[in-house]
C-alpha cells in the first residue's frame, strides 16, 4: 500500500457544508447529592475558499448557516446564526488566523508522506477556568486504514490523549482525556467526518465534589 498526503486540497469558489453536533452531559456529585445535565448543540455552516496563494495558504469563508440549541427539554435557535469567519489556513490544516477570534478548528496533520500504521503526535494548548496558565495535552494519532467511505477514498485516523491530570487550584485537580476518529478525503483533501469525546473530571476532596463532563463533537460533510 503506497503511503499518502495528508494534506487539504481545493481551488478558489470551492464550497463544502458541514453538521455539527456538540452533546454535552455533566454529573455533579456534592456531599452524596447527584445532579445531571445534558444539552445539544447543532449547527450547518458553510466553507468557502475565498483565496489560494501561491505558497499553498487558503483564505475560506466560514457562515454559520443555522442551528439551535436543546436544553432541559427546550429548543432555542443558534445566537450566532448568520456569523461570518474570516481565516487563513495551511495546507497542513494549522489555522493561521481567524477573524473574529474564535475556537474553530479542524483536524491538522504533519507534512509528507505517511503510511497505514504510522504515528504522530502534537500538542494542544488548552485554557482552564481557575489556572491562569494554559495546560499542554498531548494527542496521539495512527493512520489506522484506508477505506472506501460512499465513494471517498478516506484516511481512518484514530486519535487519543492519555488522561493528563493538573491542579487548577489548591486542592482542586483537573483530569482530561480523549479519544476519536477522523475521516479524511486523501485524494480530494477534505475532512468527511470526525467524531471526538473529551472527559473531564474535576475533584475537589476537601470540599466532597466531583464534577465529570463528558463533550462528544461529530463533524460530517453534508
Amino acid at each position: 500500500m503506497d503511503p499518502i498526503c495528508l494534506e487539504y486540497k481545493g481551488k478558489t469558489g470551492d464550497v463544502k457544508r458541514y453538521a455539527t453536533t456538540i452533546d454535552t452531559k455533566q454529573i455533579l456529585i456534592e456531599k452524596g447529592a447527584r445532579r445531571e445535565g445534558t444539552q445539544k448543540v447543532q449547527v450547518i455552516m458553510t466553507q468557502t475558499i475565498t483565496d489560494v496563494s501561491p505558497d499553498g495558504i487558503f483564505t475560506v469563508q466560514v457562515v454559520i448557516d443555522s442551528g439551535k440549541v436543546m436544553s432541559e427539554g427546550k429548543s432555542l435557535p443558534l445566537p450566532n446564526a448568520g456569523q461570518k469567519i474570516m481565516m487563513k489556513m495551511k495546507k497542513s490544516g494549522v489555522i493561521l488566523s481567524c477573524d473574529p477570534p474564535t475556537d474553530f478548528s479542524q483536524p491538522s496533520f504533519p507534512e509528507g508522506p505517511k503510511n497505514v500504521k504510522e504515528r504522530w503526535t502534537s500538542e494542544s494548548k488548552v485554557n482552564v477556568q481557575g489556572r491562569p496558565d494554559p495546560i499542554t495535552l498531548s494527542y496521539r494519532y495512527i493512520l489506522w486504514d484506508l477505506i472506501k467511505v460512499n465513494a471517498y477514498s478516506c484516511a481512518e485516523i484514530k486519535v487519543s490523549c492519555p488522561e493528563t491530570a493538573t491542579e487548577i487550584q489548591p486542592g482542586v485537580t483537573q483530569k482530561i482525556s480523549a479519544t476519536g476518529t477522523t475521516l479524511f478525503e486523501y485524494n480530494q483533501g477534505f475532512l468527511v467526518k470526525s467524531e471526538v469525546e473529551t472527559k473531564t473530571i474535576v475533584e475537589a476532596p476537601e470540599h466532597d465534589v466531583h464534577v465529570e463532563t463528558r463533550i462528544g463533537v461529530r463533524v460530517e460533510v453534508v
